[in-house]
């Protein structure tokens, strides 16, 4: 099979970091020249011969020349095999239209569609440092989404008169631009992800490349050193009657000597832990390289396969559109479009919040009460829960978890939504949850119902994959399961499923307990240090040298991000090491500020070294602003006092 192919394969010329790029362009032009042919062929069984079809197989030859340019200037023949498809199909559809007048609506559609595929095409065949063929690419692909219609216009071949009214006709060119930005972006994405861990994996092996040379350089001095030590010793044993009187001395060389060989030893163990780390690193690389991979050809997956249908249905009903024979059909038909448009959206929004999670854009953990957050599940689904179902808790064993919240919220609501729509029509609904923990210290969840159950024979492989559906009898998108997988595992847990048909299903998730919980840094600059507790679920904010005007926006611009979103009740702020504070940063930290801060949940400030001489006009409008807003202010010298001082109030609340 490879000697078939080895003409594909690039010319020596090109460069090792290029020839795969070059040998994939040349196999993917072998692959759309046969389906070009392919294509002709169905058009031919279906509308007879056309006149577009010359250019159509034109398209097809220029495919097959690629591979041979590429052999000679491999950056022209990339771009001419990304270039072909965007300016051959508008040429298709204006030559088309001037020649058949009439041309079915179809068209209108197909070569957006084309257009839209070719947006991928750079992305496969250049590398993202090659920013200028990406460029020239990906802008004629946006040049020709954005100008189809005016161009066609300019030339009197247009398709808005031919009976699209404007919403639904500017309607479905809105759809065709957002969907290449969705396009453009998941891949660059992706494609960035893939190029990084790569250069990774690289540098990993050119240091355990060094590693190796140091270690085989170290090995020869010690094999030189051995073949001194024993001609000494030769020479030793020769002038024994000599040297009797030195014997003291020459036990002591002995001695040094073997300390030497016990100290290259030691460096040697000690280069081969570092070979190892290094191995191990290399490894772990690998893993992640293999992993994003995966992840791009299940994304790719994805698109071809949820886009179709939608896709395919609107072309559908383009053509039922055309025919319809009075008002009334053709509006029904608009309102299907308008439908599958909606469908398309909702499938675009999915792959494009499974692309946040693996972005990992949350990172900050929270203390999580799991009954409260339960309750929160079950309130937003109150309208599903029918009073002879049956919801049992028990969180008595592990009340509280480290996480973020919005994930551990979409678990638990996926969960107990999807028991509720899989419930067994043979007999009431129970659904119970607890939680414990295990000996790794893991905080453990089970989610138990006695609903309709899954094959795990015959679906084990597939529980946790992307638009996989187990029941049909019920509407969904396959999504929930995979979302709460990935979600799970972005929290570095586990997830495990029991379940048998009409007996009911069980999951099972560990999620560990992260380090340092206590301190999850926010901001980091040369003045100021912003971390978030979860423990007391408090922000401390600690001044490192004098501050400027600059340093202090900044560091409380942060600061009221952390509050907005976590609404933290405190705050500790270290002042020792500050400085003095200006009058107009003190007017704007009063005016804005502390009343942003108190609007978002702020209850009670506990501040380190504020009653020192170089703040005393500071601390004075200080205590009138806190009163004034109802705050808890108070003032202490070192940091474990104010610490002692919220957990106070932490253990007030519990008790409460």
């Amino acid at each position: 099979m490879l000697r078939v192919f080895s003409f594909l394969l690039p010319s020596s010329h090109v460069p090792q970091h290029l020839r795969q790029l070059i040998y994939i362009t040349n196999i993917l032009a072998l692959i759309l020249s046969g389906l070009t042919f392919i294509l002709c062929y169905l058009l031919f069984n279906i509308f007879g011969w056309l006149a577009t079809f010359k250019y159509i197989l034109l398209v097809a030859d220029i495919f097959v020349v690629v591979i041979f340019i590429n052999r000679i200037n491999w950056n022209l023949g990339r771009i001419l095999f990304c270039l072909t498809p965007v300016w051959m199909t508008i040429f298709v559809s204006l030559y088309g239209k001037a020649i058949h007048s009439d041309q079915s609506y179809i068209t209108y559609f197909d070569a957006r569609m084309l257009l839209l595929a070719t947006t991928i095409l750079p992305a496969i065949v250049f590398k993202l440092y090659e920013r200028l063929e990406i460029a020239v690419c990906l802008l004629s692909t946006f040049v020709f989404l954005i100008l189809f219609d005016p161009i066609h216009n300019a030339l009197g071949l247009g398709y808005y008169q031919r009976g699209f009214d404007v919403t639904s006709y500017y309607y479905i060119n809105y759809i065709a631009i957002i969907s290449y930005f969705v396009l453009l972006f998941g891949v660059i994405v992706l494609k960035s992800i893939t190029e990084k861990a790569e250069r990774s994996a690289s540098l990993l092996i050119e240091e355990k490349d060094e590693i190796n040379i140091k270690l085989s350089n170290q090995n020869v001095q010690l094999l030189r050193l051995n073949e001194d030590s024993e001609v000494k010793n030769t020479e030793l044993y020769k002038q024994q009657e000599e040297l009797s009187k030195s014997r003291e001395k020459l036990q002591a060389a002995n001695m040094l000597i073997l300390d030497q060989q016990q100290m290259l030893r030691d460096y040697n163990s000690h280069l081969e832990a570092v070979v190892e780390e290094k191995n191990q690193s290399l490894t772990h690389a690998n893993d992640e390289l293999i992993k994003h991979n995966n992840e791009l050809r299940q994304f790719s997956y994805s698109i071809s396969h949820n886009l179709r249908g939608p896709v395919a249905r609107l072309l559908g009903l383009t053509y039922l559109v055309k025919n319809a024979k009075n008002e009334e059909d053709r509006n029904q038909m608009l309102h299907f479009i308008e439908k599958s448009t909606i469908d398309l959206d909702e499938v675009l929004k999915d792959l494009s919040h499974i692309i946040d999670i693996r972005n990992e854009l949350y990172h900050v953990r929270e203390k999580i009460n799991l009954e409260e957050e339960w309750n929160k599940v079950r309130n937003i689904l109150t309208e599903n829960i029918k009073r002879e179902f049956e919801l049992h808790t028990d969180f008595t064993k592990a009340p509280y978890v480290f996480a973020i919240r919005a994930m551990l919220h979409s678990i638990l609501f996926n969960l107990l939504s999807n028991a509720i729509k899989y419930r067994s029509p043979d007999r009431s609904l129970i659904i119970t949850i607890s939680s414990q923990l295990n000996i790794k210290n893991d905080i453990i969840l089970e989610i138990r119902d006695n609903g309709l159950g899954i094959d795990l024979y015959s679906h084990q492989h597939n529980i946790f994959k992307l638009y996989k559906r187990f029941h049909t009898h019920v509407g969904g998108k396959g999504i929930g399961l995979f979302l709460v997988k990935t979600q799970v595992e972005a929290l570095n847990g586990t997830i495990e499923i029991e379940s048998q048909l009409n007996v009911g299903t069980c999951f099972r998730i560990a999620l560990p307990t992260p380090h340092a919980v206590d301190k999850q840094i926010f901001f980091e600059s040369d003045v100021a240090q912003l971390y978030y507790d979860a423990n007391l679920n408090i922000t401390m904010l600690i001044w490192k040298s004098d501050v400027t005007s600059l340093g202090y926006r900044n560091a409380f611009e942060s600061l009221l991000q952390t509050l907005k979103t976590y609404n933290t009740p405190g705050w500790i702020a270290d002042l020792r090491q500050q400085g003095k504070v200006n009058e107009d940063d003190q007017i704007w930290f009063f005016t804005y500020v502390l009343p942003e801060a108190v609007r978002h949940g702020l209850k009670r400030i506990a501040a380190v070294g504020f009653k020192d001489a170089i703040r005393e006009s500071y601390y004075k409008r200080m205590i009138m602003k806190a009163d004034e807003l109802g705050v808890n202010l108070q003032v202490f010298s070192e940091q474990n006092e104010a610490l002692q001082w919220m957990q106070s109030f932490l253990h007030e609340s519990y008790s409460s």
